[in-house]
């Protein structure tokens, strides 16, 4: 019987996503080198993903590549495959291929295109359809281009911080993306009690200057366990509570979203994975 092309797709999409949870697992590269000749810091100051990237040269070439840091399934796992292409190019190539990768998740570049040594990346793809989540696939990539330019003027310890994708000021002296993400840090789910930043219940955040007067605007983008939560309202009300009380802020919109569904073993972070029981 042949199969459908849902089904195919479903296959597909279960493949990709063994792929993720195999690399996020994977311990190979975890940690830290010391001595290190590249070292990069990034952050997604909304999310609360992190990364520390570590790269040791020899004779002209990536000798070794190690990544620490926290966050969910799609952020390590593009980590842990960085990690494994970098390591015995130069780096005038892995430039090229954070170049490559770029283009792949942000342009929706075919494939085909990618680096053979990035063949697997090719499961990050459905990725693509969701922006927010884009971020997350790119944090590795971003941190490692910051190093690199880093390295390149004569220094070996570079930050990243990552552009929440709504931001629509470059300059938002009142507030800040870091000030929403420390304000909603701990605000639990009131049926598991976990976070909901470690959850990845965050989606995403914008701010705006108040169309009502001085202040800003926050709107932040969530999502709940499951649409039939019935602890929704209290939750959406504590997230709202909480950024109301930033100084600087005068008006919160919280949006509720299920685009994409919620799945702990792609969102969620490693700690609130242990906590669930996901392994």
């Amino acid at each position: 019987m042949n199969k459908t092309a849902n089904e195919g797709d479903a296959e597909l999409q279960e493949l990709y996503h063994d792929v993720l949870v195999d690399y996020y697992k994977d311990a190979t590269r975890q940690g830290r080198l010391d001595p290190h000749d590249v070292h990069a810091h990034g952050v997604n100051p909304v999310c609360g993903d992190e990364v520390e990237l570590t790269i040791r040269l020899k004779d002209g070439k990536v000798d070794a590549v190690r990544y620490g840091g926290q966050g969910c399934v799609i952020s390590r796992a593009s980590a842990a495959m960085m990690s494994e292409a970098l390591e015995g190019g130069t780096l005038a190539e892995a430039r090229k291929m954070a170049v490559a990768f770029r283009a792949f998740m942000l342009e929706s570049a075919p494939a085909e295109s990618l680096p053979e040594k990035l063949t697997e990346a090719a499961a990050l793809a459905g990725v693509r359809k969701f922006p927010l989540r884009v971020k997350c696939a790119l944090l590795g990539w971003n941190t490692l281009l910051r190093g690199l330019d880093d390295f390149a003027k004569g220094g070996r310890d570079a930050e990243y911080t990552d552009t929440p994708l709504c931001q629509t000021e470059k300059k938002m002296n009142a507030l800040t993306f870091k000030q929403i993400g420390d304000a909603v840090g701990p605000v639990k789910d009131p049926e598991i009690h976990i976070s909901i930043a470690e959850l990845g219940l965050i989606y995403g955040a914008e701010i705006k200057p108040s169309t009502e007067g001085e202040g800003s605007r926050v709107k932040l983008t969530m999502s709940l366990t499951s649409p039939a939560c019935p602890y929704g309202p209290m939750l959406l009300a504590s997230v709202h509570g909480a950024l109301a009380k930033i100084p600087g802020v005068r008006d919160v919109d919280v949006d509720l979203t299920f685009a994409p569904t919620w799945d702990p073993r792609t969102m969620a972070s490693e700690e609130a994975k242990d906590q669930l029981g996901i392994f």
